[in-house]
């Protein structure tokens, strides 16, 4: 009886140590980090132009690259907008999630909302405020390459005859 669970025991190691692991691993070998870019540089955001086409930002492609080959196709960014100095902290922070487009553009109304419900709300609507824009980059659930490019571009935002700056830090 001993020799024969001695045999099983022996049979059993040997199949689990015989079996070959025959996995590929795929590994992240590059990219390049999204540049941000906006335009036009002047957005007037009077009443009575909701409609109309306020800022584009837009971005260029992280050009992702694996073992398996180069893979950009279905990556996700999220476009965030946030006050100066907050670091993306603030709870009046701006987040969209934009799946495989390159740009977004806001609309003189959509604009007016952010600026004055979502981010604002509290602040004062006469003053400049500088605004930082970020867009994250992630490819299916694992977040693989995050950049944050600062610009020196300024956008001109008149709104309720106020003159206002947007500072589009990329």
């Amino acid at each position: 009886m001993k020799s024969i669970k001695l045999i099983f025991t022996l049979l059993t190691a040997g199949i689990l140590f015989s079996c070959e692991r025959n996995v590929s691993a795929i590994s992240y070998e590059g990219g390049t980090p999204p540049v941000i870019s906006a335009s036009p540089s002047t957005v007037s955001l009077e009443p009575g132009n909701e409609a109309n086409t306020a800022l584009v930002i837009s971005w260029t492609n992280p050009d992702y690259k694996f073992s398996t080959g180069p893979n950009s196709h279905d990556v996700t960014y999220t476009l965030e907008m946030d006050t100066l100095g907050a670091n993306f902290a603030s709870s009046k922070k701006v987040s969209t999630v934009i799946s495989k487009e390159l740009s977004k553009s806001y609309t003189v109304g959509q604009l007016n909302a952010i600026l004055g419900n979502d981010m604002l709300l509290q602040l004062n609507p006469r003053r400049n405020y500088t605004l930082q824009l970020r867009v994250t980059s992630s490819i299916q659930k694992w977040r693989l390459q995050q950049m944050v490019i600062y610009g020196s571009q300024e956008v001109r935002l008149d709104r309720t005859g106020a003159i206002r700056y947007l500072a589009l830090m990329m």
